[in-house]
């Protein structure tokens, strides 16, 4: 059980998928192999990160490519990163398990263990320094930390169980009385991590980290994207739709006018139509393909 290495009682979380932040307490040397500061600061030095991973953040911002990429797109130009963290930015690195094997695997098991898509990003911010300020992930979020200490300082959600398609943050952002209660309003909990930490966001929980100390921080997320009852009805309409075709009173035109001046006539028999189709469908292959769905994630 991949997870193991990261959680306590992994079979009651996968039971019981936890909802309120939780930290785990791991050998910090048991988690040194997962990635280092000698192993990021190698790949920044040696101009070795693709600009596909590389994201730079600062106070909150996200700095504009353009301002840090080469002209070809594909490179950092030489020496922006390095310049970035010697001036208090945050190296995100996206993707980070398309870079390192072990983490490959790593992220392919806890996805065969979880039927939830992963990636997984690396965080370096240096001492005293803030990278992304308060928003919220429509994911749940493992964070490992590896060197250094971050705080994170957690207010409950705004919105309930966030998705990518609805309630993102990145396409909602806060309301004016939202960012009012933020600066009006101590965080809820906060959790201060150090090297061992293992710990358990859950989607829609508003977060704000940042290192705490005078030495560097250092920590990857495990992004959980998980399967929700929505995802699963999608999966099931698609299936039956795709098989539908078969019939041919489905793939029968429907006259201009009954659908552009009088469609009741038409949706009435469409809706019934599928309704009946769910009703038909048998418990035992709707649950097989649950599971089948479930394990065609990313690779």
């Amino acid at each position: 059980m991949p997870l193991a290495d990261l959680m306590d009682d992994v079979p009651t979380i996968l039971e019981n998928w936890p909802t309120r932040p939780t930290l785990h307490r791991r050998d910090p040397d048991a988690l040194a192999a997962l990635w280092s500061l000698d192993e990021a600061n190698a790949l920044v030095d040696a101009e070795c990160l693709p600009a596909r991973n590389v994201v730079l953040l600062k106070d909150g911002k996200l700095l504009a490519r353009h301002t840090y990429i080469d002209a070809d797109g594909d490179m950092p130009r030489p020496g922006a990163v390095r310049s970035h963290l010697d001036h208090g930015g945050t190296l995100s690195v996206r993707q980070l398990h398309t870079l390192k094997p072990s983490l490959a695997r790593l992220r392919n098991e806890i996805q065969a263990e979880t039927g939830c898509p992963v990636h997984v990003n690396a965080y370096m911010t240096p001492p005293g320094a803030q990278g992304l300020k308060y928003h919220y992930d429509p994911y749940v979020t493992l964070i490992v930390q590896l060197a250094g200490h971050k705080t994170w300082p957690l207010h409950p959600p705004f919105v309930e169980n966030p998705t990518t398609e609805h309630g993102n943050f990145l396409e909602r952002g806060f309301t004016a009385a939202e960012r009012h209660y933020l600066a009006n309003t101590p965080p809820e909990q906060a959790f201060t991590l150090e090297p061992g930490d293992v710990f358990w966001l859950p989607r829609g929980f508003v977060h704000s980290p940042y290192t705490e100390g005078d030495e560097t921080s250092l920590h990857l997320t495990f992004a959980l994207k998980e399967r929700t009852f929505h995802w699963l009805a999608e999966e099931m309409t698609r299936d039956l739709l795709a098989r539908a075709l078969a019939d041919p009173a489905l793939r029968a035109e429907i006259p201009p006018a009954r659908l552009l001046a009088s469609p009741a006539e038409a949706i009435r028999w469409t809706r019934e139509y599928l309704l009946g189709a769910l009703l038909l469908e048998e418990p035992a292959r709707m649950a097989e393909l649950a599971r089948r769905a479930a394990s065609r994630v990313a690779g």
